[in-house]
């Protein structure tokens, strides 16, 4: 009997010890991630972009790097979670490969670091990758001038026969391939 109240005890203390110490730094490793995002982003910026390129050109060199510097990984069983896009992005930066994803997030901080515009990145379906088929995949949407235009760096690269189709788009124009966006969802890059 006092064995089991000590190991009851034992296990109380553990718990405790869990929810105190390492929750909070779960939390705090979340605001950290977005100064280190930042910094990340920051110095992709600078060295492939100039300061004297318009918006439109630092959108082009950054969805041309994004599709050359990272390669795809498939990650099954999406599930966001707040700041998720953050996550993803830095991650993309560190193993130079991932999913759609990871292609929006990454891209999505490039572009809105580069011009301030209004960023988000949308989820939902496409049959950009086989006409018969809808699959879950993320993309981004770039408001310029009260219009929205997609850039979708990872379509763009391994959708066949699509160089350039999915860079600065309007939205109309893609509607077919993104299922007329019915059920996306968005989430707005802030750093």
């Amino acid at each position: 009997m006092k064995k089991k109240n000590i190991l009851k005890k034992i296990m109380m203390y553990v718990f405790v010890f869990v929810l105190l110490f390492m929750v909070p730094a779960q939390a705090q490793a979340a605001s950290v991630t977005g100064k280190a995002l930042n910094k990340k982003v920051t110095g992709i910026v600078k060295k492939k972009v100039k300061a004297k390129d318009s918006k439109a050109k630092k959108l082009e060199k950054l969805f041309k790097y994004t599709e050359k510097s990272y390669g795809y990984a498939r990650s099954y069983g999406f599930k966001p979670k707040k700041g998720w896009e953050k996550n993803y992005a830095m991650e993309m930066y560190k193993k130079k490969k991932g999913s759609c994803y990871h292609f929006a997030a990454s891209y999505a901080f490039l572009a809105k670091k580069a011009t301030n515009y209004t960023v988000r990145v949308g989820v939902g379906k496409t049959n950009g990758f086989n006409p018969k088929n809808l699959q879950d995949h993320a993309w981004v949407e770039i408001k310029i001038k009260n219009k929205w235009y997609i850039c979708d760096p990872n379509m763009d690269k391994f959708a066949e026969n699509s160089s350039g189709t999915y860079f600065l788009k309007e939205r109309n124009e893609l509607k077919g391939v993104y299922a007329n966006f019915k059920g996306a969802k968005y989430y707005k890059v802030k750093f």
